[in-house]
């Protein structure tokens, strides 16, 4: 049986106007959404964090304890994630996400049987291994559709953005009925009788017309991507953008007593901030779809840039709750809408043949700057003095973002390749926004 992801010509075309395809396509990305709830890491990890306290007074452990097992699981992942991208890019997306969902089942029937802080240290390590399966789900979501690629990538984010928000009340009844050891056994036994489901699931597909994007467009190798200024500039992007709007975003609710709001300002607004960080994605993704260019991440930057600038000055008498909340559910909805935005750009204009290696060393040089840059950042975020400081940062950090973006190339396919790649002659390097029309 072909892969998905090594043969992406055999998937129907899209908007082919067959609905028995287009009915193909979406059975397949609910396949992919369904093991993304339940077969990757994120239901594990909701589960050890609701069991944090029924596990430490067991089993006496501490919370700085925890913390060194969290920071294991998330050092795991950085390093193991670039190996775990060229095996989805050359083993196939299906089988891996399958290989992911067979390995996180042992590990969660194991976790009972802990004993031992080294033991429960090695497991969490493993479940950060198994964390970067997820670009498997991505790869194929991707390939699956072609010019509504930016919404569905948005829909799978947005996925992520809904799980987060449920899974810690499902987790947390979970624990309190069966016990922190019963519910790791509970979620291993679904994983282990998801997984099959998901290799099955995920391999019938339909033969049909090529995939015009494949036939059109030159995939590019790892190798050849990370010698681009484009590479480079997307990561940097990204980087400033969400390494710093993190911090910042974390300072300002701790800022908020200080300036009078009291400590529940933030949560009045939560329904409204749940709502924008489930819709960003959603209309970045439709977005991408329409413009065919960077332009909607530039948006996305400028608006959390006002968001921040709004955030520097509001104070009760100066704005009061109106402005606080409108700069939250900005702030929420342009962070959150960033999310489709790099593995968009990616496979625009590197292809899909090596997406997965070519996103998965994206994130691993963001996770390992951003794990270096943050011990060094987060003690701004505690005094109170030096709150002008990081409002400066949340509102320049977007700019310099949506700066870098408008360097980045057009789409032209092929056409984008920069001077001294593949023996090309030099030229000059366009931007997205000063191309001719055609």
């Amino acid at each position: 049986m072909v892969d998905l992801a090594e043969a992406p010509a055999v998937i129907p075309a899209e908007g082919s106007g067959d609905p028995a395809l287009t009915r193909a396509r979406l059975k397949l990305a609910a396949v992919c959404m369904v093991g993304l709830g339940v077969a990757t890491t994120v239901l594990p990890f909701w589960a050890v964090d609701a069991s944090r306290g029924p596990m430490m007074l067991e089993l006496g452990w501490g919370a700085d304890q925890l913390s060194v097992s969290y920071a294991l699981m998330l050092w795991a992942a950085a390093l193991s994630v670039w190996p775990i991208g060229l095996l989805i890019d050359r083993l196939g997306a299906r089988l891996m996400v399958a290989a992911g969902a067979v390995a996180i089942a042992p590990i969660l029937l194991m976790l009972p049987f802990v004993r031992h802080f080294w033991q429960f240290c090695i497991l969490f390590a493993l479940l950060g291994v198994c964390r970067s399966v997820v670009l498997g789900y991505s790869k194929i979501v991707a390939t699956l559709f072609d010019r509504r690629r930016g919404l569905a990538l948005g829909v799978f984010a947005a996925e992520v953005s809904a799980l987060s928000m449920m899974l810690p009340l499902g987790t947390s009844r979970l624990v309190s009925e069966n016990g922190w050891r019963g519910a790791f056994t509970i979620l291993g036994l679904v994983v282990l009788v998801v997984a099959p489901v998901l290799y099955i699931g995920l391999g019938k597909r339909e033969p049909g017309a090529a995939d015009a994007e494949r036939s059109a467009r030159a995939d590019w190798r790892a190798s050849q991507a990370i010698r681009t200024r484009t590479f480079w500039l997307i990561i940097v992007a990204a980087l400033v953008s969400e390494g710093v709007s993190g911090i910042v975003l974390n300072a300002l609710q701790t800022a908020l007593p200080h300036r009078g709001f009291g400590d529940i300002a933030y949560l009045r607004g939560a329904p409204l901030i749940l709502l924008a960080t489930l819709a960003g994605p959603i209309c970045a993704g439709f977005l991408l779809d329409r413009t065919r260019s960077p332009a909607m991440a530039v948006a996305a930057f400028l608006a959390s840039a006002a968001a921040g600038l709004m955030s520097s000055f509001v104070t009760p008498s100066m704005g009061g709750m109106p402005l606080l909340m409108t700069s939250f559910v900005l702030g929420a909805f342009a962070f959150s809408a960033q999310a489709p935005v790099v593995a968009y750009l990616l496979s625009r204009y590197f292809g899909l043949k090596s997406f997965a290696t070519i996103w998965s060393l994206q994130i691993f040089i963001q996770a390992v700057a951003m794990g270096l840059a943050i011990p060094r950042l987060a003690p701004l975020a505690g005094p109170i003095g030096n709150e002008p400081l990081l409002m400066a940062m949340g509102t320049a950090a977007p700019l310099i973002a949506a700066l870098l973006y408008l360097l980045l190339p057009p789409f032209n396919d092929g056409a984008n390749r920069e001077p001294g790649l593949d023996g090309q002659s030099p030229r000059a390097f366009r931007t997205w926004w000063s191309r001719a029309p055609s």
